[in-house]
């Protein structure tokens, strides 16, 4: 079951994209550097746990996207990278997060 959740398409994001995760209070948490349908990974220096599950806003400045979406710790990398999935993803935060993988899908070189 879990490897048909890692089908899903990922968009390694270039760093000069503008699309970052915030906290619930809307201070930058940091760039996201891979994005797809069911989560993404984003570069921070702020530290987390497995499994634990926070509110952030995933923004686009680009777009107008400002989106408040919940994450729970999936992995974590060295160099200060944090996976998340989403959790419990609405049909409007899909359509914009799926805006964003479109946006970037034919540069990246996505990852299936």
């Amino acid at each position: 079951m879990v490897d048909e959740r890692r089908k899903f398409e990922r968009v390694v994001m270039p760093a000069n994209s503008n699309v970052y995760v915030a906290t619930s209070d809307e201070k930058k948490l940091g760039g996201v550097r891979m994005l797809g349908r069911g989560g993404f990974q984003v570069e921070t220096n702020r530290h987390f746990k497995l499994d634990e599950i926070h509110p952030f806003v995933l923004v686009d400045t680009s777009e107008g996207i400002k989106r408040k979406v919940r994450g729970k710790v999936r992995n974590i990398s060295a160099g200060g990278r944090v996976g998340f999935e989403f959790e419990n993803l609405d049909a409007d935060a899909a359509v914009e997060v799926g805006v964003i993988i479109g946006k970037y899908y034919s540069a990246s070189g996505a990852k299936a």
